[in-house]
């Protein structure tokens, strides 16, 4: 584990270490991580009770934890997904289906070919990317903001899903650098089982 990353290490020299050590796993290494990872969420209460839940779109190029199993297995249960797309600079929920056409656009992401944007507010768990994550529920991202304004927007509009961050083990650190503007999650998952922050 990386101990004291707010001491020195600014969060740009963090993502890059991060990236890194992510990108190191062997991808056989990151698709088994990745199922057990699945297996723990699909197990959550939150998730199990959920009806409709916001997920992201993995980036193999990025070594994300790999969303498609976790995919497969909310649309066998008949949970409602949305994925995130970028309209106006902010990131939205938009409708999808698991045999839904997609298309890669800003910063390697994809979205559905065809958007059709959601009702947020019927959001019961929202499953995020992170590039690191501490001890006290605060996580990495990529450094645009996007899902710290999507949450803060929500808390405004008193829309509260199970925030859940997924990652590999190895991406946990003491204490995260953190800005007024970061949002701390309630959950991470991670390929060994799930820590709790509330």
């Amino acid at each position: 584990m990386l101990r004291n990353a707010n001491t020195g290490i600014e969060k740009s020299s963090l993502r890059e270490i991060m990236l890194a050590r992510r990108r190191s796993l062997t991808e056989n290494s990151r698709s088994a991580m990745s199922l057990a990872i699945a297996g723990y969420v699909i197990g959550m209460p939150e998730v199990v009770h959920a009806c409709h839940i916001h997920i992201y779109l993995s980036i193999s190029t990025l070594a994300e934890v790999s969303t498609a199993p976790i995919i497969d297995e909310l649309a066998s249960m008949g949970k409602l997904l949305s994925v995130p797309v970028i309209r106006k600079g902010d990131l939205v929920s938009a409708a999808f289906k698991i045999n839904d056409s997609v298309k890669s656009v800003q910063f390697g992401q994809f979205e559905p070919e065809e958007v059709s944007i959601v009702d947020e507010s019927y959001l019961d768990v929202i499953l995020l990317p992170l590039l690191a994550f501490d001890e006290r529920g605060y996580r990495l991202g990529y450094g645009k903001g996007f899902y710290d304004r999507l949450l803060k927007r929500f808390s405004e509009q008193g829309i509260n899903p199970a925030r859940i961050g997924l990652a590999f083990l190895q991406q946990r650190v003491d204490e995260l650098p953190v800005d007024p503007w970061d949002e701390p999650l309630d959950a991470v998952v991670h390929e060994e089982g799930i820590i709790r922050y509330s």
